[in-house]
């Protein structure tokens, strides 16, 4: 009997000893998986999160880039739209042209100096807003998950917790005793159910307990949850969009202005000073095509609420030509007569009516409009939310790409928001980050329509002094410099419009016949 037992506990302790041996291998497998599994999560997550930075700076960039564009175009007009003014100015080299040409030129020059001003600045705002949020974002929200020295050394496990684990784990035989089912309390019914069909160690699940959540590891997030960065910077988009936007509208409305004046200027010069009438066609156009090809890119005619929507950039870039029809007559060899100054008249009053027309429709182009839901996404396509109020004739132009709402459920969640959630929450529960309430920023646009505003206005008092002068005589506010145009004192270049007041020998110009550079 004796021997029987004593061979029943070698066999135990044998039995007992293997399956010790057995459980300690498993645990130490499992450590090295669950040290794995830390190093592996935080890896991930850390790539994220440089994605998520990258996603920042991208953005910013869109934004930075197309404001850089629209400083180097302004500085390189800056320097051609005072060459128009001051270097290339009319009556120096010869007769000043007409006045009713004059008044065209200027207004439409002075205007395009003054919207160049105006996008340049915008776009020097939006550019550095736009790096200033960036910044704010990456030293501040959008930050590498580094794990702490704490969080590594309870990730990490020595071999002596083996100890510490339950009898039945430690000696438990494979196959003939399984490992408990991991049981939760049902919230509706209140009944103990099983919570996995699996039956793990209980070391299991205190790695789940302690790394992740109070549950089976699957802290998931809610689909409709968007990731904290792209709410945080779609609210500081608000510092900066309406600079951008109104920055592209500025540029388009420099050089809608710019080309009516450098055309006008053009033909001023052929007819004045090289006394020729074919290339003062040609010259124009060119610079008609090109008014045109512009306004046709730019303007998207749209139904607009509360608006007449009458299409002018359809008729305005073709003032020029119906200005050097009426500058060919002007300086043409046809006697003088009322009719030749009626029909001359006749067509500088069509373009100043265009011009005014087209000042009025500048406006309403340039007003924004309430967006009642939010845009759908399409690749490659513009997209803003829908508390940005944009002008709709120019939502193809202004090229606009806001954070998104919405992440495509067919995409890798957010890892970051499921180590949050894990903390003991589910990812519903935790609750999101929306973006940052912020008035709409009418500020640019009242800074915007107030240039329109003078615009407008420019027009308005040109007119006036316009009909002041037709009905009066051309500057007779002015004083006459009482000089006759003599032989040999250069008497072809200097022959005057036929829309001056007497004959062509009676004035030339302010400074007189003879006046040199």
């Amino acid at each position: 009997m004796a021997t029987a037992a004593a061979e029943v506990a070698a066999v135990g302790t044998a039995a007992a000893a293997t399956a010790f041996r057995y459980n300690r291998e498993n645990y130490m497998f499992d450590q090295g998986l669950r040290w794995g599994r830390f190093t592996t999560g935080y890896s991930m997550a850390m790539a994220q999160a440089a994605m998520y930075r990258e996603d920042i700076r991208d953005l910013t960039a869109f934004t930075v880039t197309k404001a850089d564009t629209y400083h180097t175009v302004g500085v390189i007009f800056f320097v051609l739209n005072f060459q128009l003014i001051m270097a290339g100015r009319l009556g120096v080299h010869g007769p000043s042209p007409p006045g009713w040409l004059l008044g065209l030129y200027w207004t439409n020059i002075c205007s395009a100096l003054m919207f160049l001003v105006t996008f340049t600045w915008m776009a020097m705002h939006a550019a550095a807003r736009a790096t200033a949020g960036a910044a704010y974002m990456l030293t501040r929200h959008v930050r590498l998950p580094i794990p702490t020295p704490a969080m590594l050394d309870k990730a990490r496990k020595t071999g002596n917790t083996y100890e510490q684990q339950r009898v039945a784990d430690v000696f438990r035989v494979p196959f003939a005793m399984p490992a408990p089912q991991h049981v939760e309390e049902d919230p509706d019914t209140g009944m103990q159910m099983p919570k996995s069909d699996r039956r793990m160690p209980k070391w299991y699940r205190d790695e789940v307990e302690q790394l992740g959540g109070k549950g089976d590891g699957a802290a998931a997030t809610a689909p409709e949850q968007n990731p904290e960065h792209f709410e945080l910077y779609r609210g500081l988009q608000n510092e900066w969009w309406a600079h951008d936007v109104y920055s592209r509208i500025g540029v388009l409305y420099f050089m809608s202005h710019w080309l009516t004046s450098a055309s006008l200027y053009s033909m001023c010069h052929v007819f004045t000073e090289l006394r020729c009438i074919w290339p003062a066609y040609t010259v124009t156009a060119c610079f008609v095509a090109a008014h045109r090809g512009i306004l046709q890119l730019d303007i998207v005619n749209k139904p607009r609420e509360g608006s007449i929507s009458l299409p002018v950039e359809k008729v305005v870039p073709f003032v020029p030509f119906i200005a050097v029809v009426g500058m060919t007559f002007d300086y043409s060899v046809i006697p003088p007569s009322g009719a030749v100054m009626g029909f001359i008249y006749f067509l500088a009053w069509i373009c100043y009516i265009i011009q005014f027309a087209w000042a009025l429709r500048l406006y309403d182009l340039a007003s924004p409009q309430v967006q009642m839901k939010d845009r759908e996404e399409v690749a490659g396509r513009p997209w803003w939310p829908q508390e940005w109020s944009l002008p709709p004739a120019f939502e193809e132009t202004v090229y606009m790409v806001g954070a998104p709402k919405a992440i495509d459920p067919s995409t890798t969640p957010c890892l970051q928001q499921e180590m949050h959630a894990a903390k003991g929450k589910r990812g519903y529960e935790v609750k999101p980050v929306k973006a940052r309430r912020a008035p709409p920023p009418t500020f640019v646009w009242k800074l915007f329509r107030g240039a329109l505003i003078t615009t407008i206005s420019m027009w308005v008092l040109i007119i006036i002094g316009r009909a002041f002068e037709q009905v009066n005589g051309e500057r007779w506010l002015l004083k006459q410099e009482n000089r006759m145009e003599r032989w040999p004192s250069h008497m072809q270049p200097w022959m005057s419009p036929w829309t001056r007041k007497g004959n062509r020998d009676e004035m030339c110009h302010a400074g007189g016949c003879d006046r040199r550079l």
